[in-house]
């Protein structure tokens, strides 16, 4: 630091504040656990070289007009806003801490002006620099704090999402599991739901999480998710909302070392209501025998070998398939049948007795009329969606 004799005055008073740093040091720590309680909680020593490092580098800096900081004054502020985020000290109370330094700063420097006669004039430019040196390290500790608190969510969202999958796909030491489960204040015997969901294709990823409860679930240390293959995966303990108008499957409520059971038929559920274009939100045994149909494609294929192919003899295949759906949807109930479709009721049936008649079927028969209804939906998926099935 230079002396007595520089040529700009009032840096006589950065001098005296840079000899008496020591005590600006102990005076700040002192009026920094008055007023911000997180500062109380600190190691004094860690918190002490903070201090000292902060008020060094703004004395120094303000020297320059406009202050600038050197390569090692920068790293010296990175690394206090750095390790500032690191103990949890929150980015509004470090802004707070740095104006009550430059506050002290400003005081010892005024009091000390008229000893070192500094007139009014050069009191107010020492004034100004202090505070453009103070805002420049506040600017530069808080852009580091920032990106130290970003780069430590994504460390905990990267071990939340390793902790949600290995529950989901069963990997993972149990005993580990069960200890950070016990971290994120999960129970292990509480029942849970597993969910895979995803939205419509115009729908955002949040709404859905609200929508099905995933996200009250997180807050309440009830349920946790993260995205799997593009898909909204996880675990909840209250029943699962309607999705609508997105999708969701959804497992039986299990322990959570049973969850990737559950997740697996949450994901058949998902994969059979995406096949069948339905909304909302679905277990398994809701969607009953349509599950099967999008599995087995073996038995789909050779039910419409036994049931349509021969309808192809006739010129009206494709309208007879309809009519069988309709009519089969309807409970077999012809007037029903014929309503939805439009037509007369004899019509109806001159098609049904034209399906009988060329693929030898009765359809009064509970197993045949089950496997015509198979070999129909799994033609109707194979239609409108192909990769959908088996």
């Amino acid at each position: 630091m230079t002396r007595a004799g520089t040529a700009v005055p009032w840096h006589r008073l950065l001098d005296e504040l840079f000899d008496r740093r020591v005590e600006i040091v102990d005076e700040l720590s002192r009026r920094m656990s008055e007023q911000l309680s997180v500062y109380r909680e600190l190691a004094p020593e860690l918190f002490q070289r903070h201090l000292a490092m902060a008020v060094e580098t703004t004395v120094r800096m303000a020297r320059s007009s406009p202050p600038r900081l050197s390569a090692v004054q920068a790293e010296t502020l990175e690394e206090v806003g750095e390790a500032q985020a690191r103990i949890g000290v929150p980015v509004d109370q470090m802004l707070l801490a740095w104006r009550i330094g430059a506050d002290l700063l400003v005081e010892w420097g005024s009091a000390a002006a008229p000893r070192l006669g500094i007139d009014p004039r050069q009191l107010l430019e020492f004034v100004l620099g202090t505070l453009a040196a103070s805002d420049v390290g506040m600017i530069t500790t808080a852009r580091a704090h920032r990106r130290a608190e970003r780069a430590q969510d994504l460390e905990a969202q990267d071990r939340d999402a390793t902790f949600v999958r290995a529950v989901l796909f069963g990997t993972g030491d149990p005993g580990e599991l069960r200890a950070m489960a016990a971290s994120y204040g999960l129970h292990p015997a509480r029942r849970y739901h597993a969910v895979r969901a995803r939205p419509a294709p115009d729908g955002a990823w949040h709404a859905l999480q609200r929508a099905v409860g995933l996200s009250d679930a997180a807050k309440a240390g009830q349920g946790m998710s993260v995205l799997v293959d593009g898909d909204l995966a996880g675990f909840q303990t209250a029943e699962p909302g309607d999705a609508s108008p997105g999708l969701a499957g959804v497992g039986p409520p299990v322990p959570l070392d049973g969850l990737a059971e559950s997740f697996r038929l949450a994901t058949r559920a998902l994969r059979t209501a995406h096949a069948f274009g339905l909304a909302g939100t679905h277990d398994l045994a809701g969607l009953s025998l349509r599950a099967a149909v999008v599995a087995d494609a073996d038995v789909g294929a050779a039910l419409r070998r036994r049931y349509l192919d021969p309808l192809s003899e006739s010129g009206s295949g494709a309208e007879i398939i309809t009519t069988l759906r309709e009519y089969l949807a309807a409970g077999s109930h012809v007037d029903t049948a014929a309503e939805r479709l439009h037509i007369h009721a004899n019509t109806l049936r001159y098609r049904l007795a034209r399906f009988e008649e060329l693929t030898g079927a009765h359809l009064r028969g509970p197993l045949t009329a089950f496997e015509v209804w198979w070999a129909v939906e799994s033609a109707n998926l194979l239609e409108t969606s192909p990769n959908r099935v088996g």
